[in-house]
């Protein structure tokens, strides 16, 4: 079984204990209305999803902008990337050797390093 759905077996059983558990009747009273033998178990569980959903309404322009910066951040980064490779482009002397010199051994016209 893959582990997801393990987790969300897990979650069922805790959610129907949980039902068990809160089964009894309560009055609610909100404002000019009266919620008569309402069970404490929906009044809960609704509560957590009107939660939910105020604070996603809440985030969700803060994340909206965090997101439109990041791209903006993003294209910026793109484009300094590709300006340093133009750059270093141009430098490329001896890329292919660590120290940025490639010493060729058959080369005889530099005597210096030979002894």
């Amino acid at each position: 079984m893959s582990a997801i759905v393990v987790i969300i077996l897990i979650i069922a059983v805790l959610l129907v204990i949980f039902t068990l558990q809160n089964s009894s009747e309560i009055t609610i009273q909100v404002f000019f209305w009266e919620i008569v033998d309402a069970p404490l178990v929906l009044v809960l569980l609704g509560c957590i999803v009107i939660g939910y959903i105020l604070a996603a309404f809440y985030f969700y322009p803060k994340l909206w902008k965090v997101k439109t910066e990041n791209k903006r951040l993003n294209k910026i980064n793109n484009k300094y990337e590709e300006q340093e490779e133009i750059n270093s482009g141009s430098a490329n002397i001896g890329e292919d050797h660590p120290e940025g010199m490639r010493m060729d051994e058959d080369d005889d016209s530099n005597p210096f390093f030979k002894d």
